[in-house]
C-alpha cells in the first residue's frame, strides 16, 4: 500500500521557506497600495467547506508528519479528495475550491492556473490560509472575498491545506522564535465551522478519542519530547500520532535512516528521558501519522539518542537488524 502523506512530498510548495508548513514570508502578487483596512475585533467565523463535502475523502488533523519535507508536526490540517491507496489520481477528482470564510487576501503566493497559496485575514486577531489550489480568477492583496466564493480547483496534491493563524493564541515552543507566525500561532480550524458543518466535518477526521483538533506543539523543557533542530532547520521530532494520540512517533529528516517512526513497547515515552537518562536506545518500527495500513510496524533500524544537556542532543539511527549499543562518527547534535 501507498503512504498517502508521502505521496505529498515533490508538489510545488509555493510557499516561501520557513519552519512549519505555515510561513507568510515570501513574495506577494501585486496589489493595491497602501495598507488593507483595519479588521474589526471578533471570532473567526467559517460557514462553507473549501470543498464540497461528498469529495472529502477524510480529515487530517493538526500534527501530520511527512519527512523531509515536514519533519516536525504540521500547523494546518488536510482535507483529502483523492485515495492514493485506492489508485485515485488528483486531476481525475479535481473539484471546485471556496473560500470557507469572508475576509481580506493579504498575501497571494502564486497566480491564475498555477498552484497557489492565500492567506486571508477575517479579524483583528485571526486570519486563515489555503494552499494547493489552482486559482481560476486574479487574486491580490487586499480582494475582498465572501463565504462559499469559488476560488478556482483543487491542484496535483491529494489533499488541500486549511490552516487557522490565531494571533491571541500562542503555542508552547520552548524557542518561539524558532517559528512562523502560521506555527507559533496555529489553532485548529474545525472549531471554527458554523454548525451543523462543524460536527459534519469532525466526522470526517482521522483521529480516536475527544480531541479531533489534532496537537503541533509536544515540547518539554529538558525532556526529549519535541522538536530538535540542525541550524535553522527543524529536522527531527518526538511526538505523538495523529490517529491515536496515545502512539509515540519519531519522526526524522536527517540521518541514514529517515521517516516517520513507532516505537517497541518498552522503549521510554519522550516525555520521561532527559539528561539523566543518559544513552537510550530506541526500536524504529515503520509507521506513518493516520490509521494503520500495511506494512506498518516492521523492524526499520534503530536510533540511539543522548541528551548532553537540556537544550542539546546527540542522535544517530541505524539501518539494522542488531541493536546498536555505540555511537559512531555519523552521530549528528541536534539543538531546540
Amino acid at each position: 500500500m501507498i503512504n498517502h502523506h508521502l505521496r505529498l512530498i515533490g508538489i510545488v510548495l509555493i510557499a516561501a521557506t520557513s519552519v512549519g508548513c505555515g510561513g507568510s514570508s515570501g513574495p506577494t502578487a501585486p496589489g493595491p497600495t497602501g495598507d488593507i483596512p483595519t479588521a474589526p475585533a471578533g471570532t473567526l467565523v467559517l460557514r462553507a467547506s473549501p470543498i464540497d463535502q461528498a469529495a472529502i475523502r477524510w480529515i487530517t488533523p493538526l500534527g501530520n508528519l511527512n519527512p523531509p519535507a515536514h519533519s516536525i508536526p504540521t500547523d494546518h490540517i488536510y482535507f483529502y479528495f483523492a485515495d492514493p491507496d485506492a489508485g485515485e489520481q488528483p486531476a481525475v477528482r479535481r473539484t471546485e475550491f471556496r473560500a470557507p470564510g469572508d475576509g481580506t487576501v493579504t498575501t497571494v503566493l502564486g497566480s491564475v492556473g498555477a498552484e497557489s497559496k492565500i492567506f486571508v485575514r477575517q479579524t483583528s486577531t485571526f486570519s486563515y490560509y489555503l494552499d494547493h489550489l489552482i486559482l481560476s480568477a486574479p487574486l491580490v492583496r487586499g480582494s475582498v472575498i465572501t463565504e462559499g466564493q469559488v476560488l478556482g480547483t483543487t491542484g496535483t496534491a491529494y489533499g488541500v491545506d486549511l490552516g487557522v493563524i490565531n494571533e491571541s493564541l500562542t503555542l508552547n515552543f520552548i524557542i518561539p522564535s524558532h517559528y512562523v507566525g502560521d506555527t507559533i500561532h496555529a489553532d485548529g480550524p474545525l472549531k471554527y465551522f458554523e454548525e451543523p458543518l462543524r460536527s459534519q466535518l469532525y466526522a470526517r477526521v482521522q483521529r480516536i478519542g475527544p480531541d479531533l483538533d489534532g496537537k503541533i506543539d509536544f515540547d518539554i523543557a529538558g525532556r526529549l519530547s519535541g522538536n530538535w533542530f540542525i541550524g535553522p532547520s527543524a529536522v527531527l521530532a518526538f511526538a505523538y500520532d495523529t490517529y491515536d494520540p496515545s502512539k509515540v512517533r519519531i519522526s526524522t529528516g536527517a540521518g541514514t535512516l529517515q521517516g516517520v517512526f513507532g516505537i517497541a513497547a518498552g522503549d521510554p515515552p519522550p516525555s520521561d528521558v532527559s539528561k539523566g537518562s543518559g544513552r537510550v536506545r530506541y526500536t524504529l518500527l515503520r509507521a506513518i501519522t493516520g490509521p494503520p495500513r500495511a506494512g506498518s510496524g516492521g523492524l526499520a533500524g534503530y536510533m540511539l539518542v543522548e541528551m548532553t544537556d537540556d537544550t542539546h542532543i546527540r542522535m544517530e539511527t541505524f539501518q539494522t537488524t542488531t541493536p546498536p549499543t555505540e555511537f559512531t562518527g555519523s552521530a549528528g547534535t541536534y539543538a531546540r
